[in-house]
């Protein structure tokens, strides 16, 4: 994992209702078996766009993007622009 996967995954285990430990975080296992909820989707919105500063379009925040941490990462290195590396 890159660095930036790696940011993203530890923000989806903080927003998991029974986190995972860090090593069992697969990239592409569904954010819900990680267990991460609606609520928690909402709070992964808000803990990405403080920590990249960029704000998340409304058409971002879909099932598609919010899937696996692979495709979140994927999202927030397109909005984030190369500095996300």
């Amino acid at each position: 994992m890159d660095l930036l996967m790696v940011s993203v995954a530890e923000a989806v285990r903080r927003r998991a209702e029974a986190p995972p430990p860090a090593t069992a975080l697969d990239p592409d296992a569904e954010l819900s078996s990680l267990g991460v909820s609606s609520l928690g989707v909402a709070g992964l919105v808000v803990d990405l766009e403080e920590t990249f500063t960029f704000r998340f379009p409304d058409d971002a925040v879909t099932p598609e993007v919010f899937r696996t941490i692979r495709t979140l990462t994927d999202t927030v290195r397109t909005l984030c622009g190369p500095q996300a590396g």
